[in-house]
């Protein structure tokens, strides 16, 4: 006969234990991908840069290259390190 506090205690689950085992394969992925997403808003923001400048606005072109090339180097770097953590 079983008591109630035996039921209620976790029981060795295979597949939990297979989960915890694919954490390291699944934070390199999250890294990785997050990477390549940096990397991918940096050219965007390039291309706003770009556009913005064709575009004449009104905006002072000096502040527009000098921000958005801080943002750009910003968003690269950090996706290239990312990407070097994953591997």
């Amino acid at each position: 006969m079983t008591t109630r506090r035996e039921k209620s205690k976790p029981q060795h689950n295979k597949q939990w234990e297979a989960t915890t085992e694919q954490k390291p394969k699944e934070s390199r992925s999250i890294a990785l991908e997050a990477g390549k997403f940096c990397l991918d808003i940096a050219k965007l923001v390039f291309g706003g840069v770009i556009l913005a400048g064709i575009m004449q606005q009104g905006i002072e072109f000096n502040s527009l290259f000098l921000i958005g090339l801080g943002v750009v180097l910003l968003f690269v770097v950090f996706g290239f390190y990312l990407i070097k953590k994953s591997k």
